[in-house]
């Protein structure tokens, strides 16, 4: 999570740039939830900054300036949307500042209402609360190789779960370290509370390669529990693609509609940034890319338009492309060969835990080729499901030059790292079509590497796409 005085430090303008700090930069931090039943927690948010004097000094002054009720609504108001970002809500949020007008440490303590800070996963059963223990958000903004200091960051976080929780999992002891610098991270459970410690500290001239080291081995902190059931509120990412690829005598035509379903509110956010680039230098870079991934695959695009679609109405936004290539398949001992991912590039998503939505994608691709061309051979179709995880692959030969591919991805929310790389492991990164041409057909030579690139403008959704 975003802290709420670092959070009005930066505000001020007061951590931006390089910040003298002689005696180091010194924060301690004490977060403390109390989770019920329904996934809600109240919280209390509890931050002392110790040093260094300057930068106490300045930010006192800048509460002065403002007023202590401005700067108190401030608080509340920036730690409510900070964590919006991170798809929490701080509901009732309060502030309070201790030690403003002293000569002492500055202390300030937000309170309020998180619902859903623990989230329920019926695939299991299980309610989990994640915690930025290593405070990756707030190093985000804090730079400390641009602080001429030491940077002590100590932390605790303190969870009551609700009564008759079974904890089932809990963060692990952890310690990494680099040239001084260090995290170390202690965890205790007493009954149905559970008490985690991070102590993170940045040597004066820690480098960014001292910080990777450090960070570099992406870690989810998270408290797993069962004992009831709860309600999931499980966003879904829905994508439909229609390719038609058409091979003729010199070339091939490659034409694709990409339908962007849902989450509804992500697809408005990307037709409001389209807008605000413009449509043409949208559909202009998309082109762009498109043309020189072909190219780096040994693809040459001959010409070709991209069209963004229903940008201000309701419902999907649509992109289509139309492209025409010369090479797109390649030629394997007199035979055709077009490959095809069954995973629809879904098979290697990067996340740390679990799915935190619903991944629900469609793809239709035609294949036609010219007359008197025939396919010579097909791959059987792929229907394998893990825990109401599917990938399903039916191939339909509509004629002996036409072939119908329909595909479907569907990954659950809450599906656990392991068991969707268990899923993906089960199912081929491609499979073959091959075909031969007429003689007159094949003189343009069509061979070579099939590759198409994605959008990529679903955060989620991110890989390399494929007709």
């Amino acid at each position: 999570m975003k802290r709420q005085l670092l959070i009005f430090l930066l505000t001020l303008g007061l951590v931006t740039g390089t910040v003298s700090a002689a005696n180091g930069f010194h924060e301690v931090q004490k977060e403390e939830y109390w989770v019920s039943w329904d996934g809600g927690a109240n919280v209390t948010i509890d931050t002392v900054l110790y040093s260094p004097a300057e930068l106490l000094n300045r930010t006192k002054e800048s509460i002065l300036e403002v007023g202590i009720e401005n700067a108190t609504k401030l608080f509340a108001s920036q730690t409510a949307q900070k964590l919006a970002q991170e798809g929490l809500t701080l509901k009732n949020a309060t502030a309070e500042i201790i030690g403003y007008n002293s000569t002492g440490p500055l202390e300030t303590i937000v309170r309020g209402y998180i619902p859903n800070l623990a989230k329920y996963y019926s695939y299991d059963g299980t309610w989990e609360i994640s915690l930025d223990v290593l405070r990756i958000a707030d190093l985000y903004q804090l730079d400390p190789t641009k602080i001429n200091g030491s940077v002590m960051l100590e932390n605790t976080f303190t969870v009551h779960l609700p009564e008759g929780a079974r904890v089932t999992a809990l963060p692990e002891n952890y310690s990494s370290a680099s040239n001084g610098s260090y995290v170390k991270i202690n965890v205790l459970k007493k009954g149905n509370e559970v008490v985690i410690s991070s102590v993170i500290y940045f040597a004066r001239g820690v480098t960014y390669g001292d910080i990777q080291k450090i960070y570099g081995k992406p870690r989810a902190f998270i408290i797993q529990y069962r004992g009831r059931s709860g309600e999931e509120n499980a966003p879904t990412w829905g994508m439909e693609i229609l390719n038609n690829i058409t091979v003729e005598r010199n070339q091939t035509l490659f034409d694709s509609v990409e339908k962007y379903l849902e989450p509804e509110s992500y697809v408005n956010y990307l037709k409001v940034q389209i807008a605000y680039q413009g449509v043409d230098k949208a559909e202009q870079a998309l082109y762009q890319r498109y043309a020189e991934a072909f190219q780096r695959q040994g693809v040459a695009v001959k010409g070709g338009r991209v069209r963004i679609l229903n940008l201000n109405g309701t419902g999907p936004l649509i992109v289509e492309y139309h492209l025409v290539l010369q090479n797109f398949t390649r030629e394997v001992n007199g035979s055709y060969v077009y490959a095809y991912n069954p995973k629809l590039e879904l098979g290697t998503m990067q996340f740390l835990n679990r799915l935190d939505a619903n991944v629900n994608e469609t793809k239709v691709t035609r294949i036609k080729l010219p007359e008197g061309a025939k396919f010579t051979e097909i791959p059987n179709d792929i229907i394998i499901e893990l825990n109401g995880n599917r990938v399903t692959m039916k191939v339909e030969k509509v004629r002996d030059n036409e072939v119908l591919i329909k595909s479907s991805v569907f990954l659950r929310y809450g599906t656990p790292l392991k068991d969707y790389q268990s899923l993906m492991a089960k199912v081929p990164d491609e499979v073959e079509f091959k075909y031969t041409l007429a003689e007159e057909s094949s003189k343009g030579g069509i061979c070579g590497p099939a590759f198409i690139v994605p959008l990529a403008i679903t955060p989620l959704l991110v890989r390399r796409r494929r007709g």
